[in-house]
């Protein structure tokens, strides 16, 4: 953990990333690849019993950190370029009212006029690239292999026996097993069963090329042929640039999506093929039914939200005609779909059981605030929040977040970032007193004094260690020459300090003055509040306040009969002073 703590601090030094425009998005991938890493050093050789199990476990929080940092990076990033192209006064018309362009060229469009659609597909991918890992079943040529070789062993069976096939097809086509309604092979029915999971399982990761090659390697293509309609229609000859590419996709994508919803909703169809039918055309009933976690649970609602929007903003002045999918209408989704990102994490929240308990992790928190554009709102109750209990990975996590969309040009409320930071500089004063000035430099101005001050006024260390700090402070800005003062001045009048009143005129009578030996040594308290002079003592600019402060502290000495105190301040004050 020391070593990622000073690696992310130099991260917000800058030393990571030279003069990187978009430093806020630059600076959270390079949280994600350390982050990374830490995941992949945890598991790897995993040990069993308590030790492994902690293992375990802190693998799957630097691989939810991990994650986390990659949603941040995509997004503001996106944020951060929208916000720069809304600048640009020479922006590009809209084609929205065009009927001359292609589907592909409008939903194109479509992505980057609606802001907020684009982001949604970017969670799409985030969350297809973030999905758990599965293992896809192998390629199997030769379509229906056990079935075709029990159809011809049928034929010459003995016809006084018994036969085990008799229930089996007679024909080898992909529809013969629903239009004679009988089985296929055992073995066939086990290998299909895979493959549509596998297929789906592709889907859900994005990976639709792979899918599509698997069909067509295990000798059944119609299936990538039935995916592949998704595909929007592309004509070049009707685009403005110069184009090779030839005629492609769709011409009635809204039809097939129709007659996927048909596939999703027929209940005779194994579950991972109504699942797979299902995602395609942006449902999310049959989907749902085969979701395991959070991350499975979030995607099929964002998906479905995503065609939705997708099918709304491509309606309107078309170049050909569609057809007609009237007959489609008894298909409908029986679930209300959410319409924005706020409703699909509420949803997801509602569920029970495990999703639920991992839609409360604290990362998973912040990632919905990522998504839903609300991390503003998320820092100040997460500031309101802090506690010494806080987890300090969500305090060190919060506050380099806060940083980095800072940094992207998104506005903060700075009372609560201020707060986060103050919190992670408390835990850094512990161990890593050394990075704490690079952290109080992204403090506003008016904080960073008093932070620093503080923070340095309660360091219990030798002068030289004190000086280094003065000098990293330096480095990064801060005023060196007002921290010295507040840190001295803090010091030498400690809350339990009296006021330097007569000690004679005392209320109480057992209260008497009394001289101490010279020999006598000083208390902890008096110890600090001398040593507390070499902040103002450490540059001759700062004499003239240092020596007011020595002699309030030595007339405080001398009228408690402290005469060593006063002794051991004049001797440790400079040789020029």
């Amino acid at each position: 953990m020391t070593e990622l703590v000073a690696e992310f601090a130099l991260v917000v030094e800058g030393r990571e990333l030279g003069g990187d425009v978009s430093r806020g998005a630059s600076a959270a991938r390079v949280y994600k690849q350390l982050t990374k890493q830490r995941s992949a050093n945890a598991t790897s050789g995993v040990l069993f019993g308590a030790e492994g199990a902690q293992q375990r476990h802190d693998g799957k929080w630097w691989q939810s950190e991990s994650d986390t940092w990659d949603l941040l990076a995509r997004l503001y990033e996106q944020r951060q370029q929208r916000r720069d192209v809304a600048m640009d006064d020479n922006m590009d018309a809209s084609t929205d009212d065009d009927a001359t362009l292609s589907d592909f060229v409008r939903a194109q469009d479509l992505l980057e006029r609606d802001g907020q659609l684009a982001e949604y597909v970017e969670v799409r991918r985030w969350l297809e690239d973030t999905a758990r890992e599965f293992q896809p079943v192998e390629t199997r040529k030769g379509y229906l292999f056990y079935t075709r070789r029990s159809i011809r062993t049928q034929d010459t069976a003995d016809s006084n026996a018994m036969s085990d096939t008799t229930q089996l097809v007679t024909d080898i086509d992909p529809d013969a097993s629903s239009r004679q309604r009988r089985d296929i092979a055992i073995e066939d029915h086990e290998y299909t069963t895979s493959l549509l999971r596998t297929l789906f399982e592709y889907v859900r990761r994005g990976r639709m090329s792979d899918a599509m090659a698997l069909c067509v390697e295990s000798d059944e293509p119609w299936r990538a042929a039935s995916m592949k309609g998704g595909l929007f229609w592309r004509d070049p000859q009707l685009e403005d640039a110069e184009s090779t590419d030839r005629v492609g996709g769709n011409i009635n994508r809204n039809l097939w999506k129709h007659a996927c919803a048909a596939l999703a909703h027929d209940t005779g169809n194994d579950s991972y093929e109504r699942a797979l039918y299902a995602a395609l055309s942006g449902r999310v009933d049959e989907v749902l039914t085969v979701c395991v976690t959070w991350n499975d649970f979030v995607w099929a609602h964002v998906n479905a939200v995503i065609e939705m929007r997708m099918d709304h903003g491509l309606r309107g002045a078309c170049v050909y005609e569609q057809a007609p999918a009237t007959s489609f209408a008894h298909v409908q989704s029986r679930r209300t779909c959410a319409t924005d990102m706020a409703q699909v994490f509420d949803i997801v929240e509602s569920l029970d059981g495990c999703v639920q308990n991992e839609a409360r992790d604290p990362l998973r928190r912040l990632q919905r605030a990522l998504a839903t554009n609300t991390f503003a709102e998320y820092v100040e109750e997460f500031a309101q929040a802090l506690s010494p209990e806080t987890d300090v990975r969500m305090v060190r996590v919060v506050a380099h977040a806060s940083l980095c969309v800072r940094q992207s040009g998104a506005e903060l409320p700075e009372p609560a970032v201020s707060a986060v930071l103050e919190a992670y500089v408390d835990r850094l004063a512990r161990d890593h007193d050394e990075l704490v000035a690079a952290y109080v430099a992204q403090m506003p101005t008016e904080r960073q004094t008093h932070v620093y001050a503080q923070f340095v006024q309660m360091l219990n260390v030798s002068r030289d260690h004190r000086m280094q700090l003065l000098q990293r402070a330096e480095r990064h800005g801060l005023d060196t020459h007002a921290v010295c003062r507040a840190a001295t001045s803090a010091g030498v009048q400690p809350d339990d300090l009296l006021d330097s009143s007569d000690p004679s005129d005392s209320s109480d009578p057992s209260d008497q003055f009394e001289l101490s030996e010279p020999s006598e040594p000083i208390t902890n308290t008096e110890q600090r509040q001398v040593r507390a002079l070499e902040w103002t003592t450490s540059s001759s600019h700062l004499y003239p306040y240092a020596l007011a402060q020595a002699c309030t502290l030595s007339r405080h000495f001398l009228l408690r009969g402290r005469t060593n105190a006063a002794t051991v301040l004049l001797n440790s004050l400079p040789a020029d002073f």
